[in-house]
């Protein structure tokens, strides 16, 4: 987990970096924009494009609890994996696969509202799991293997990068999505 450079650490544990924050609260308003999206609307591909930014943002935020890298597609895909293998809960590769055909959606527009709704089911339920990560400490049990151990080195961001996490202005969040037809 990251430790805020300042010392004002939520309690005397370790805090997620405000960029985490930003992320964790953008997360949660996408993914109900996408159950809007497709009920309400009907519109499949904005649904999919929702959901699949909701993931990306749940990994960035505890990607910036760890103090990691979190700026391609790839590196977030490694995020989930090392994750799921740290905490022995394969399940959440499943969220990021999902997310992916979502992605894939958003371009062809192929899959039926059926399909579209039960991935935004199982994905609203995994990304509550991923991000309930932010609540635990690093497994100090786990062993990464060679692999592994290669990822983290091109995730782990250096002192300087995290200290400059803690001095970034992020703007305020947007107000709360409304869900109600006018």
């Amino acid at each position: 987990m990251a430790i805020n450079p300042n010392g004002d650490n939520g309690g005397g544990g370790n805090a997620i970096p405000p960029g985490g924050e930003h992320h964790l609260k953008t997360s949660r308003r996408l993914i109900r924009q996408a159950g809007y999206e497709l009920e309400k609307r009907g519109d499949r591909v904005q649904a999919c494009d929702k959901a699949a930014g909701a993931v990306a943002h749940g990994v960035k935020a505890v990607a910036a609890a760890r103090s990691w890298r979190s700026d391609s597609h790839n590196r977030r895909r490694n995020i989930v994996n090392l994750l799921a293998a740290e905490y022995a809960m394969p399940d959440l590769t499943v969220m990021q696969a999902f997310a992916d055909q979502l992605r894939r959606n958003i371009d062809d527009n192929w899959m039926c509202s059926g399909e579209v709704r039960y991935y935004l089911e199982r994905i609203t339920g995994l990304l509550a799991d991923f991000t309930g990560l932010l609540e635990r400490e690093p497994n100090p049990d786990f062993a990464p293997d060679p692999d592994q151990e290669r990822m983290l080195s091109r995730l782990r961001l250096t002192e300087e990068e995290i200290a400059a996490q803690w001095l970034v202005d992020y703007p305020p969040p947007p107000p709360d999505f409304d869900l109600e037809e006018d």
